[in-house]
Parts: C-alpha cells; sequence; structure tokens
C-alpha cells in the first residue's frame, strides 16, 4: 500500500465521524434535531490521519533528495579524515593541523545530523517556527566546506560581501547547502573543461548584493560551460550532464528550497565563458 491511499479503515472513520444530528428548521421555522449534522471531532481526526498520511507520501518522494543533500556533508567528512590518516602516518609533530582535520570531521558529522533533524521534524508536522540566515555568511561557510576541493582543483575563489546582514527566511544549512550544490557545480565544471584539454587557472566569483527588498547573488565560472537548452533543463529532476557522477538532483533541490519562501534560481551560459547563476531572494526583516 502506498503511503498516501485511503484504506478501509479511513473509510469507516469517516463513517463513524459522519453526522448523526444537527439542528434544522422547517418551511414554518421550527427548529428540531436531524440527521445532516456533522461531529467535528471525527472530521478533525480524519483529516488529521490524511495529512499524516501526505507527509509521509512526500518524505518518500524526498529519499532521493535527502541521500543527495547527505553525501555533500559526507563526502568532506572523506576528505578530512584521508587528510587526518596521512598526518598520523608522517607523526612530525602537526598538531595543529591534526586538530583542524578534526574539527572539520565533527562539523561535517553535526552538519549531516541537523540535515536528517529537519527531515524528522517535517515527517512529524513539527513546525520550527521561524527560520533566519545571513546569505554572506552561507556564502563564506559554503566555500570554507569546499576549500579542500577548490585547492585540490587549482580554483580561485572570489568573494564580494555585502555591508550588512543579508538575512532570509531560510535556516543557516539550507542557505549552505544551495551555495555548496551551486558552487560543486562550478568546480566540477571547471574539471571537465581541464579533461578537454584546457589548462587555464580555475575561477569562481560570487557576487552578493541588496537591491530594495531583494538580496541578489551571482555565482559565475570559467567551467566548460553548458548551451541554453541545457540550461533551461538543469531544473528538471535527474537531469544531469555528468551521467557518470552526478545525480540530477543538485539545481532541483535549490530552486525548491528557494522556491518555498518566493526566492528565484536562474542557470545561464557566462558572457564569454563558463556559466552563470543567479539567485534572488525576498529580505528578512529581523526585529
Amino acid at each position: 500500500m502506498k503511503p498516501n491511499e485511503i484504506t478501509q479503515r479511513d473509510v469507516e472513520n469517516w463513517g463513524r465521524c459522519t453526522p448523526t444530528s444537527q439542528l434544522c428548521r422547517d418551511t414554518d421555522g421550527t427548529a428540531h434535531r436531524a440527521g445532516c449534522g456533522i461531529d467535528p471531532a471525527g472530521v478533525e481526526q480524519l483529516f488529521e490521519t490524511i495529512a499524516a498520511k501526505a507527509r509521509l507520501a512526500d518524505l518518500g518522494e524526498q529519499s532521493s533528495e535527502l541521500a543527495h543533500e547527505l553525501r555533500q556533508p559526507l563526502f568532506s567528512i572523506a576528505i578530512a579524515n584521508e587528510n587526518l590518516r596521512l598526518l598520523l602516518e608522517r607523526n612530525d609533530g602537526m598538531q595543529p593541523q591534526l586538530a583542524k582535520a578534526i574539527e572539520r570531521i565533527a562539523e561535517q558529522v553535526q552538519r549531516a545530523q541537523t540535515i536528517i533533524d529537519h527531515t524528522l521534524d517535517y515527517a512529524s508536522g513539527n513546525s520550527r517556527g521561524v527560520v533566519s540566515a545571513d546569505f554572506g555568511v552561507a556564502a563564506r561557510d559554503a566555500v570554507r566546506f569546499l576549500r579542500p576541493l577548490f585547492e585540490k582543483a587549482n580554483i580561485r575563489v572570489e568573494q564580494c560581501r555585502t555591508p550588512i546582514p543579508a538575512n532570509v527566511g531560510l535556516c543557516q544549512i539550507e542557505a549552505e547547502q544551495v551555495l555548496v550544490n551551486i558552487l560543486r557545480n562550478a568546480a566540477e565544471s571547471i574539471e571537465a573543461r581541464r579533461e578537454a584539454g584546457w589548462r587555464g587557472v580555475g575561477r569562481i566569483a560570487i557576487r552578493l548584493s541588496i537591491e530594495g527588498e531583494a538580496l541578489r547573488c551571482i555565482i559565475s565560472d570559467n567551467g566548460a560551460g553548458l548551451s541554453r537548452e541545457q540550461a533551461r533543463a538543469a531544473f528538471q529532476q535527474f537531469f544531469t550532464t555528468k551521467p557518470r557522477n552526478g545525480t540530477g538532483l543538485g539545481l532541483h533541490i535549490c530552486r525548491q528550497v528557494l522556491g518555498k519562501i518566493g526566492g528565484v534560481v536562474e542557470l545561464s551560459p557566462g558572457d564569454v565563458e563558463g556559466a552563470c547563476v543567479k539567485i534572488e531572494l525576498p529580505l528578512l526583516v529581523v526585529g
């Protein structure tokens, strides 16, 4: 049985909460009880049952997306753990580097746990209340998370920070994950261009600006680029230009996360080379 199917028990519940009486009036205005009423408690119980089933169905649909999202912190954990192993083998008094690697592992484990907690909150119907994230801080942290990848691939990242906090209606982990997805795509595009014979220095630029009541974020790279047709299809679920190691979920997830607060994200070929991602989000008034 699918999670969102209405079962026979649901039908019986509906029958049990079918009204037994309601105050009705004859044509002469005389009031009396008639079997045409609705039991509010029974209807509320049925709606809660249906809502719970709908959440379970939605959770099932998100399972592949959740697996994709967990790959990001686990990828960082794997890199940090390998670095730690190599440093331990050298045993030459590099305690500061060891401490940094250990801290990074702990940080990414907590990151994975936070993603899981948010998913479980949704499944149980718990509300997180009002959330807020500084998108500028999220951009800085996303670059820090991916720094080992950038260094290994010889990619320079240029950041332009906003002069004031750029708060948006996402939790910090969601804002960071959107940016991590986009930055990893940019890095992989640069690597693809190198595989085709290019030998230049990889560059990724992050530009943040506040225009009126909106935050704009533009992320550009000098990677392999893509066609306009590919750019239009990139947000479709499971569409990927990397069939060997891509899931086709990264940009799809980004659009879902940003869309729930009225944000938009667009992908286009770069003016000269590479690709460009544009994000626009409504600012959150805090205070």
